[in-house]
């Protein structure tokens, strides 16, 4: 077995320490573009998250606008009725619509 010289030894190191350099170098520029990208990534996480919020507060406002409408009009079929001593088809057609909406939610 041939013995190993100093050169030979100091060679292999360096090979080595260079191998875990550019490891090292490889990791950093994955780290980078990482980092590059991390305002982007967390903006368009943001943004979904308001779009689903403004989706859902869209979806609750126009129920609450169906619902006023629904109660209006019950509202009106009880005027029409005190003051016309009839009316009774409005304020039965009144009732559904509002158990309708009150019962469906």
């Amino acid at each position: 077995m041939a013995e190993l010289s100093l050169v030979q030894v100091q060679g292999f190191t360096v090979v080595i320490l260079a191998i875990f350099a550019f490891i090292v170098l490889l990791g950093n520029v994955f780290k980078t573009i990482k980092d590059w990208k991390k305002p982007k990534d967390d903006f368009d996480e943001w943004r979904r998250d308001v779009d689903d919020k403004l989706d859902k507060d869209n979806k609750r406002l126009k129920h609450l606008e169906e619902g006023n409408k629904v109660k209006c009009r019950a509202l009106m079929a009880l005027l029409s009725h005190e003051i016309n001593g009839n009316s009774t088809d409005k304020l039965t057609n009144a009732l559904s619509d509002l158990n309708d909406y009150l019962i469906e939610g």
